[in-house]
């Protein structure tokens, strides 16, 4: 990876030339994959377009067409793909291909953990499962999930359902943090045992609370596992504030790192909870041939096993070096600001819906909405073609509606072209 910092007083020099905010940085030539100096410390406005145009410059988007789907996958920027393909070239030339667990102790900090609390997966589906299906539980348990789950988190727990009897309550979201609460606590039985939620829905982008979920949950005893696919990279996530037990989340969206990157975070106090499903080389702590496995691994790699790609694990820990060096309080404040002009903009269209929460603690990078005069599906593929404009539609839980999932590389007059788009379709 080539990356290096400069101080405050350092200077920005871009193809046009000139000072960005006051922020040192420099945009180098387009054939180099690391084309950026950015300063650690430098806190920058959310409205600063100069400096956020040269941030756009680090990713391979396509310039004629607009993509708002982060939500469902986000592009990485050329320093991620470069560490991929300089840590790839290595191994094949060399044959060493150790390296894949540089990603640990940098999610640990990510997650304000030990690295001794994260295993390594593919992806929010995989961590999920690994808790779905190892969690101590017996027929007739119930286990909590909304009426807005991606089927990542819905169908791990089904298949724990169908295979052992255990009972799945969907509760339905509410349409705020208070009502979240008040309908987690109303759905919650005698025979309850894990609420399985997302901490921001897939649908809508609502942002439920996690902590105040946690703090319920605990004082009934009960175990929380949060689907963390969003949120890791949108906005700071602290699982030791949270206090949840187990949490998922990947690298290929708002973390911008390589495809098949992903992590669970399961408190240390909990791992012996969770039995390991998958297991192999690295799982164990002691064995042998003549008494068998006699120990676990003393961590959470016990749910790890066998070889993994160093690649991907160099790609991942330079996807959390461009947070870093952005700062991810303010790509939270880059999203929240972008996400306001979309939601006032679409207040303005009489044939829309909002559906995200107003709640400022409920939403950030992702609003969704519903266009009463026409389908999901309809509008998504009409927005394409004319628009030239990727966004998801959302036909979970019949919603009927589009989701609008925005990051760093989107702009103010790419939302205003949204909107445009909009407006236009609502007369149609």
């Amino acid at each position: 990876m080539i990356t290096k910092t400069v101080d405050r007083r350092g200077f920005f020099r871009s193809v046009t030339g000139g000072m960005v905010g006051g922020l040192a940085l420099l945009s180098m030539p387009k054939s180099s994959p690391a084309r950026y100096l950015v300063a650690k410390d430098h806190d920058f406005s959310a409205k600063d377009e100069n400096f956020w145009r040269v941030v756009r410059d680090q990713f391979p988007l396509q310039k004629t067409r607009i993509y708002m789907n982060n939500g469902t996958m986000g592009p990485s920027p050329f320093v991620v793909q470069e560490a991929m393909r300089s840590r790839e070239e290595l191994v094949n030339a060399t044959g060493e291909y150790g390296g894949y667990e540089d990603s640990r102790p940098r999610l640990a900090r990510f997650l304000n953990c030990s690295e001794d609390e994260i295993a390594l997966t593919h992806n929010v589906t995989e961590g999920i499962n690994i808790i779905a299906q190892g969690i101590r539980l017996r027929k007739g348990d119930e286990v909590i999930l909304t009426n807005h789950e991606h089927l990542g988190n819905a169908i791990p727990w089904y298949t724990r359902a169908k295979r052992d009897g255990v009972v799945i309550r969907a509760m339905p979201l509410g349409i705020d943090s208070q009502d979240v609460l008040n309908r987690l606590n109303d759905t919650i039985t005698k025979r309850t045992r894990v609420i399985a939620v997302p901490h921001m829905t897939c649908t809508q982008g609502q942002i439920l609370p996690g902590k105040e979920i946690c703090r319920l949950a605990h004082d009934k005893g009960l175990w929380v596992m949060l689907d963390g696919a969003h949120p890791c990279g949108m906005f700071p996530v602290d699982v030791k504030e949270l206090d949840c037990d187990f949490y998922a989340s990947c690298g290929h969206k708002w973390m911008m790192a390589p495809k098949g990157t992903g992590f669970l975070y399961i408190k240390k106090e909990k791992l012996d909870v969770v039995e390991p499903i998958m297991t192999g080389a690295g799982s164990e702590s002691q064995w042998d041939y003549e008494t068998g496995l006699t120990e676990w691994a003393p961590s959470a790699r016990r749910y790890n096993f066998g070889s993994q790609s160093a690649a991907l694990s160099l790609g991942l820990c330079a996807a959390t070096d461009f947070i870093d060096l952005l700062g991810l309080h303010n790509i939270a404040a880059r999203g929240r600001m972008l996400a306001d002009r979309l939601r006032q903009g679409l207040k303005n269209i009489p044939q829309v819906e909002i559906l995200t929460p107003e709640e400022k603690q409920s939403y950030n990078s992702i609003i969704g909405f519903r266009l009463k005069n026409m389908p999901y599906n309809q509008f998504q593929s009409w927005l394409s073609e004319n628009y030239q404009i990727r966004i998801r539609g959302v036909g979970e839980s019949k919603l009927n509606s589009l989701r609008i999932s925005l990051h760093i590389y989107n702009s103010p007059d790419e939302v205003d072209r949204l909107l445009e788009g909009i407006a236009k379709a609502a007369t149609l």
